[in-house]
């Protein structure tokens, strides 16, 4: 049987222009707000008008573009070296979009998809939209594969030994006891996490096994804590906040690790190494560490 692997993300946006197709995209999808059709619509439209401008001069200051493409598209290379299978990033708000491989593996005789999150925790926003998407496109092209989805693996021993590793090669041999250890998760609004989303679940197993582990190799930080970031709207979500999280730190230094994350995007490197930075900078931070995404790691 003719396989090939697809690896689902959310996109980033590659340039200026593709910052509106981002947003609107993903407000529209209904796992993102699962609301009715024409409500959603319009919410959508409220939504990008009044973030915009804001999001294109978050781009700006990191370049013009989500450094999420070209990390994935190395990660690809990487892959395709040590499987002889097809291997294809797909984006789910951006291109490239799912159907632009698909439309090939049709004509290739692909029997098998083989979907890989690059999401470690499951959440129907996350996984599930992007599951639905290739599966959607799949039946515009009348094209019916087998398809595999390869499980979350927020509690994979492997993955909590990468996120290991990253933060060691972070810290650089500083002293850990120091410094104030926050794990920071993508937010998700309550309601949906109300309606049975496990991934709140699995982002505490993730910082429960990955604390676990950092004691069992001897390190020890002043303390661990779980933050959530990327808070949209004035509804409740997951708590605690990450802003808040830093202004209640008890060390002047800290190290903050991108949980949910697997490639660095806009999320990681504005709010995290720009936004987050400055406000520590403000509440007089000695040091602040962010430690880099799984990327493409050769042990990722």
């Amino acid at each position: 049987m003719k396989k090939a692997i697809l690896l689902l993300n959310m996109g980033g946006a590659s340039n200026l222009d593709e910052v509106e197709l981002f947003l609107k995209n993903m407000f529209s999808d209904k796992n993102i707000l699962p609301i009715p059709f024409l409500f959603r619509k319009i919410v959508a439209n409220i939504i990008i008008k009044s973030r915009l401008e804001d999001v294109k001069e978050n781009f700006k200051l990191i370049g013009g573009a989500s450094p999420l493409n070209p990390i994935t598209q190395k990660l690809v290379k990487k892959l395709e070296s040590k499987f002889d299978i097809p291997i294809v990033a797909v984006m789910r708000y951006v291109p490239p979009f799912a159907s632009e491989f698909l439309k090939k593996f049709k004509n290739e005789g692909i029997e098998e998809l083989i979907l890989f999150p690059m999401y470690p925790q499951y959440s129907t926003t996350t996984t599930l939209s992007s599951v639905q998407d290739v599966q959607k496109r799949c039946q515009i092209l009348e094209y019916y594969p087998q398809f595999r989805l390869v499980n979350a693996y927020y509690d994979d021993k492997l993955y909590i030994k990468i996120l290991a590793q990253k933060i060691i090669e972070s810290m650089k041999n500083k002293e850990y006891k120091e410094y104030d250890f926050i794990i920071s998760a993508h937010g998700l609004p309550q309601s949906i996490v109300d309606k049975g989303d496990p991934y709140q679940k699995e982002v505490e197993q993730s910082v429960e096994l990955l604390s676990q582990y950092l004691q069992d190799i001897g390190i020890s930080f002043n303390s661990i804590n779980l933050a959530y970031q990327s808070k949209v709207g004035k509804g409740k979500w997951l708590e605690p906040n990450l802003l808040d999280t830093l202004r209640n730190s008890r060390s002047k230094k800290v190290i903050i690790l991108p949980l949910s994350f697997t490639i660095d995007n806009s999320e990681t490197i504005f709010e995290l190494d720009i936004e987050a930075r400055e406000i520590a900078e403000k509440l007089k931070y000695d040091e602040f560490i962010v430690v880099q995404c799984p990327n493409d790691d050769d042990n990722f």
